[in-house]
């Protein structure tokens, strides 16, 4: 067995697997030191997944359903073109600090230990017990300023991370499809994930967030001021709350409205052309 960790949106992952297990390229770069104090102590397994007990808290209506065993929070995940079913289950304690990965042994050697959607819904519970918020966007760290680009699937994010790349000034992008956002000594803090998008770049790298535009494609490029309240529910509806918990919602609301009275966002009508980057720089 070996030790890793993970960190990610500064949450500290320690999980422990065999060989058989691989962790990818994209998920490589967030590695640290296995002795860092982990936030999230993992333990991953081969075995016989066995169906959940307890209360059905939540179905995804795709790979995965989440159940409630005493204190316990059990995620099982199901696949068609597997024979074990589940073909793999995770189990965490309530506060999730602690974990077991259970996986069938007819799931394929040098797979992810902690493979997609396990660790974005790990870190997801834990920034919706008040630790932060995931938005779907691009993050761009530009001579050490955070820019974050947020929309729904079409609003342009790809398109948004490509025409920086493009741009001969060195920058980093931390992600072009999932970014974190905290608040960490009064100043807000965005993340790089592994979850990258179709431009498919993404970095371990953190940044103070200096603005959010929410992206709107348009004929004429142009930066336009938005209302408190529109801003909030855009910016909701761009998040990855625990919509089957309350408390969580109500937490991302109000994460939310303190981004928005930051008087940090604002609303990016672009043009795909290198004019949507000299906006954001003026």
């Amino acid at each position: 067995m070996t030790r890793r960790a993970l960190r990610i949106g500064a949450i500290t992952i320690s999980f422990e697997c065999d060989d058989t297990f691989t962790v990818p390229e994209a998920s490589s770069r967030f590695l640290i030191s296995p002795d860092a104090t982990p936030d999230v102590d993992i333990v991953v397994k081969r075995g016989t997944p066995l169906p959940p007990r307890g209360e059905l808290v939540f179905d995804s209506g795709g790979t995965w359903r989440l159940y409630r065993d005493g204190d316990k929070n059990v995620y099982e995940f199901r696949s068609p073109v597997l024979r074990s079913d589940p073909y793999k289950t995770a189990t965490f304690d309530a506060a999730f600090t602690r974990g077991e990965v259970i996986v069938a042994d007819d799931a394929a050697h040098g797979i992810d230990p902690l493979e997609y959607p396990i660790d974005e819904l790990l870190v997801g519970a834990i920034l919706s017990n008040g630790a932060g918020v995931e938005l779907h966007g691009v993050g761009i760290i530009d001579d050490g300023r955070g820019y974050l680009f947020v929309g729904q699937s079409g609003a342009g994010k790809t398109t948004t991370a490509r025409l920086w790349l493009a741009d001969e000034k060195p920058m980093t992008i931390l992600s072009d499809d999932r970014i974190i956002v905290r608040e960490v000594d009064g100043e807000l803090r965005m993340y790089g994930t592994p979850w990258h998008g179709e431009a498919q770049v993404c970095a371990a790298a953190d940044a103070p967030l200096e603005a959010i535009y929410l992206l709107e494609q348009a004929p004429k490029t142009e930066v336009r001021e938005i209302d408190d309240a529109d801003a909030v529910a855009r910016l909701f509806a761009c998040s990855f709350p625990l919509f089957y918990r309350p408390e969580s919602i109500l937490f991302t609301i109000t994460f939310l409205t303190k981004i928005v009275h930051k008087r940090v966002v604002r609303v990016l009508a672009f043009a795909p052309d290198a004019t949507a980057v000299r906006a954001v720089r003026r």
